[in-house]
């Protein structure tokens, strides 16, 4: 978890320039290897605005996971309810989101936007509910043995 945090930090504090033209660079890379299609096309007509917007939802998905691992195998040893587990998960990346936001706000070239939230969210949410259904599952599964 603290990996993923401390990546996405680092691609944070990137000027703007930097960030984008490293964008960029992958973005021409998949176009010209023919792989364009496979991203959908959700945020905006330009390709190169959604595989940056695709980058928050999947670097958030990976957060997601690690942080509800967290949760789940550490901070729950008295074996609190799901909610609790999926909650505090949730609460972590909202957080670590808002704040790389407001970190970005200090970056030359960079933006603190409110909707980057609300894309993170699109990678986090999803994340954390597989982790902890799954880990309520497997727990469920073992205590009726």
């Amino acid at each position: 978890m603290l990996a993923i945090m401390a990546g996405i930090f680092f691609l944070s504090a990137q000027p703007g320039q930097q960030s984008y033209e490293l964008s960029a660079q992958l973005a021409q890379q998949i176009q010209q290897d023919n792989l364009a299609g496979t991203t959908p096309g959700w945020f905006s007509p330009d390709f190169h605005a959604n595989l940056r917007k695709w980058a928050h939802v999947w670097l958030y998905f990976l957060l997601g996971i690690s942080t509800a691992l967290t949760v789940c195998s550490f901070w729950n040893p008295a074996g609190k309810p799901f909610r609790f587990c999926t909650a505090t998960a949730l609460l972590v990346c909202l957080v670590y989101s808002i704040s790389d936001e407001l970190h970005q706000f200090f970056v030359p070239g960079r933006a603190c936007l409110a909707t980057d939230v609300l894309v993170d969210a699109l990678g986090f949410v999803p994340g954390i509910l597989l982790v902890c259904w799954l880990w309520y599952r497997r727990n469920r599964r073992q205590n009726q043995n």
